[in-house]
């Protein structure tokens, strides 16, 4: 019986692809073709079938609940009947939604998802499983209405770091003011700032936002280190105090304190090896992809994803799913 079996499965294996006819496919929709002997085909979401067959309620209550759970579901036709209802859907990073609550509660950010799933599946993934509100999720997003919420938030005065991971991204992570490519996907990379080589974490982004801010402020002690230290060492050693204190510098210590100058630039600099981070064992055990926006304080911007007020400014950190 097997070896039955597996002679029919190799006969159906080495039987011709049909060619297809009149192909049809929109972006983010769906897809649709005439076959000889079978009539025309298609698979799609909702809205892509709609166009030329009725979806009964049965078939409408199906896809809710795939919807409810979490699940984009897609239908397949042949002529005008649904033939099967298939439920799709991404396993959440285990790290997402304490990333994301870092990201609003301990780093102020305003955190966004933008995803092309319908309105219950967003929802259902952004309002329940994560915990965004329902203004921050972002649903039915083809690639250019990704753009264009990227716009919309930059006219605002925000600064805008865009994480995504799919080829539909690229466009927004070239038009943020911050890309970042989860992964290392070529087409995506290209078109980002910088590449998070794991895609599986995504608690590196918080991470990358907390160090770039670490780091930004180490080089500004540096140059207050650097501004007193020579704004006293330098009149120091050339006798403007003498007259005060009546101790002059020999210019052999002079030497040696101008480049302890440089010494104590370098360590304070070296220091950041120390650095760790604050949201590695949080978020070691949690799960959730999104958008996410910065809040940073700054004076005097425009034109970025920060509110530009002369207080605080937000950053919106938009994520795809």
């Amino acid at each position: 019986y097997y070896q039955q079996q597996q002679q029919q499965s190799n006969n159906n294996n080495n039987r011709p692809l049909a060619t297809p006819r009149n192909f049809c496919a929109k972006t983010g929709r769906g897809a649709s073709a005439t076959i000889d002997g079978h009539g025309r085909i298609a698979m799609g979401n909702r809205a892509f079938l709609r166009e030329w067959i009725d979806i009964t309620s049965e078939v409408d209550e199906q896809m809710a609940q795939l919807e409810d759970e979490g699940q984009t579901a897609i239908l397949a036709a042949i002529n005008d009947e649904v033939v099967a209802i298939v439920g799709i859907a991404d396993q959440l990073k285990a790290d997402a939604a304490a990333t994301i609550q870092l990201l609003q509660q301990q780093m102020h950010k305003d955190v966004y998802m933008v995803t092309g799933d319908n309105e219950r599946t967003a929802h259902a993934i952004g309002v329940r499983q994560l915990g965004l509100s329902p203004d921050r999720v972002i649903a039915e997003a083809l690639p250019v209405a990704k753009v264009r919420k990227v716009q919309s938030l930059q006219r605002q005065g925000h600064v805008v770091v865009m994480v995504g991971d799919g080829i539909n991204d690229s466009a927004a992570l070239a038009q943020s003011n911050v890309g970042m490519a989860m992964g290392t996907n070529a087409l995506v990379s290209e078109a980002a700032d910088f590449v998070l080589q794991s895609s599986s974490r995504v608690s590196l982004v918080a991470t990358s936002l907390e160090l770039a801010q670490v780091i930004f402020r180490r080089i500004r002690l540096n140059l207050v280190l650097s501004l007193v230290y020579n704004a006293l060492g330098i009149p120091f050693a050339m006798g403007v105090f003498y007259p005060l204190v009546q101790i002059q510098l020999p210019p052999t210590l002079a030497a040696v304190a101008m480049a302890l100058s440089s010494f104590s630039v370098v360590t304070s600099s070296l220091a950041l090896y120390l650095y760790r981070p604050s949201i590695q064992d949080t978020t070691s055990n949690n799960s959730t992809s999104t958008t996410t926006t910065n809040h940073h304080p700054n004076q005097n911007h425009s034109g970025g994803d920060d509110d530009d007020v002369t207080t605080t400014m937000r950053t919106p950190l938009l994520s795809s799913v």
